[in-house]
């Protein structure tokens, strides 16, 4: 499939934000490339579209069919991974410095299916950014994912924070003297997520068990300050600010008027004179600006058990003094405030622990290593993969899947699931197998025979006989699948094969069935797929249909 290679499609979480938004920025200004959003929110998508952008909605057809045009994909997470197809390159441009678990050590996503999906989508992503060598190797071990395809290029997203005109964008957003004020800014980290992590913010937006709405408010007006706030977005839709006792003098930033200006909270990073955070990476971020950093961190032992940590002690790579109340918060401020940054020294000792470059050029770095396809070769899940396929590797034994199948008698009264045989046979996932079966039947009179290949379809049948005492069965229809010259492919849930020349009710013995197959995944299984869906009279709605399962 050929694809367009001037083309780069860009996805993000929340919309138009985050990496993707500090590398389109640069794409746009200083190359010919074409782009192109996928949006979910439907403000945002109606402002990109004012703004000339090119963009669509996300799961529309329009969206579909860019995406599947695109010869780079790129996100803030693994989105796009599950419509990547060879031959297109999958950029996961990633969201944060790992100073949480994250991956497979997170114990918020540990079962089975999740880690499956995990496998797949860090296998479908070509190029992974970070920050720094420590960033590089935790995300490739949380990940589980080869590191080779992992590159030190910087976030684009801070790139950002280089050129953005900070106070004049944060002065379409809040109205304040911005030039006679001092400001922190409040960025915590998600509390909401998979399960609870660390205490949630029921009582006030610090956790703070001396939480004095007024004395802060006094404190704050006394000093000339303002703390502007803004709670994680997935937070954001869980919390009522009406009813919290909020100090006048702290400021929730409008998620919908940020979205209508289309700014990011990097476009005004730089507005602010310290930051307030807990366990959010975006402290990390926010270090390429040397400015004081304060960890409100009231619940720290409850979250290190909920969530946990990359490293055992979080306070080694927190470069900043933490506060666990209200007091404490107000003392901090009250030194910053006063020119006392004991932590100046230490942030400059840590950074490159946290980054490699202390520039702006990320994205010239990311479009650097896409350009010359650094990623695209640098995965052994992908390029080894056949260890698994050689039958002499031990790896093949991996390969392996057992089906069930069912084959149903009719002694007069119809099918039924006490009237059955089952049994199991093995494929190997991504090449044919030859089955050859003999089961054996109660010695009843049979009228009618049903064979179920397996329970769950995904599989495609060449060359099935079905003898019984030395005469081939004819099929009479197939369920839940689709034949095309003598090819079955079953891509739906309970498969059916029926027979029809079974000329009287007798007692049979043994029934002999032989076939070739193979998976809907295999090289094979896909070409089958394309020719019968090309030959059929709904080829367009069978092979969106196919394939949407298949994904």
């Amino acid at each position: 499939m050929e694809f367009d290679k001037s083309l780069i499609v860009f996805e993000s979480n929340p919309d138009f934000a985050d990496n993707p938004r500090g590398f389109y920025e640069y794409i746009i200004k200083n190359t010919g490339y074409k782009t192109f959003w996928v949006i979910e929110d439907d403000e945002i998508l109606n402002a990109l579209k004012k703004r000339g952008v090119n963009c669509a909605k996300k799961n529309s057809d329009e969206a579909q069919r860019v995406i599947e045009k695109g010869k780079y994909l790129i996100s803030s997470s693994f989105y796009f991974a599950y419509h990547k197809k060879r031959g297109q390159i999958h950029i996961s441009a990633w969201h944060g410095f790992p100073l949480k678990v994250i991956g497979f050590f997170d114990s918020a996503s540990a079962n089975p299916k999740e880690f499956e999906d995990l496998k797949v989508i860090t296998t479908q992503s070509d190029i992974v950014t970070a920050t720094s060598r420590f960033s590089h190797l935790t995300l490739s071990g949380m990940f589980a994912m080869d590191p080779r395809k992992v590159y030190e290029t910087g976030y684009p997203r801070n790139d950002i924070m280089f050129y953005a005109n900070a106070k004049e964008e944060l002065s379409k957003l809040i109205d304040i003297d911005l030039k006679q004020s001092k400001l922190f800014f409040y960025l915590p980290t998600m509390r909401k997520g998979l399960k609870a992590e660390g205490k949630q913010f029921d009582e006030n937006i610090f956790n703070f068990v001396d939480y004095d709405c007024d004395g802060l408010d006094e404190f704050l007006e006394a000093h000339s300050t303002y703390i502007v706030a803004k709670l994680h977005f997935a937070d954001m839709q869980l919390i009522n600010l009406e009813k919290r006792k909020i100090p006048k003098r702290i400021i929730f930033l409008d998620s919908e008027l940020m979205g209508k200006h289309l700014l990011t909270i990097y476009h005004i990073m730089d507005a602010f004179d310290g930051l307030i955070t807990d366990y959010s990476s975006v402290y990390a971020d926010f270090m390429l600006l040397n400015k004081p950093i304060i960890f409100s961190c009231s619940d720290l032992e409850k979250y290190q058990k909920d969530r946990g940590f990359v490293v055992d002690d979080p306070r080694l790579l927190m470069p900043g003094p933490v506060v666990k109340t209200q007091n404490e918060l107000t003392s901090v401020i009250g030194d910053l405030l006063n020119g006392k940054d004991e932590y100046k020294n230490h942030r400059q000792y840590l950074m490159p622990f946290f980054h490699k470059n202390l520039d702006g050029y990320s994205s010239k770095r990311l479009l650097h290593v896409i350009e010359n396809n650094l990623g695209v070769n640098n995965d052994i899940n992908k390029n080894y993969s056949y260890l698994y396929d050689d039958c002499k590797s031990p790896l093949s034994q991996y390969l392996i899947s057992h089906y069930t199948y069912e084959l149903y008698y009719d002694d007069g009264n119809g099918f039924s699931e006490n009237k059955k045989v089952t049994g199991k046979y093995e494929i190997q996932k991504f090449k044919k197998s030859h089955i050859y079966l003999e089961i054996k039947l109660p010695r009843v009179d049979i009228k009618q025979l049903r064979f179920d290949p397996s329970i769950n379809g995904g599989i495609v049948i060449k060359n099935f006989k079905a003898i019984i005492e030395d005469k081939e069965l004819k099929i009479e229809s197939i369920i839940n699948g689709i034949i095309n010259n003598g090819d079955i492919l079953f891509n739906e849930h309970d498969p059916q094969i029926l027979f029809n020349n079974l000329d009287f009710m007798q007692p049979y013995y043994m029934v002999e069935i032989s076939f070739t197959v193979c998976t809907t995944f295999s090289e094979e299984g896909e070409n089958i797929i394309l020719k019968t869906c090309k030959r059929s009279a709904d080829s367009k709605k069978r092979f969106k249909r196919l394939f949407k399962r298949q994904k």
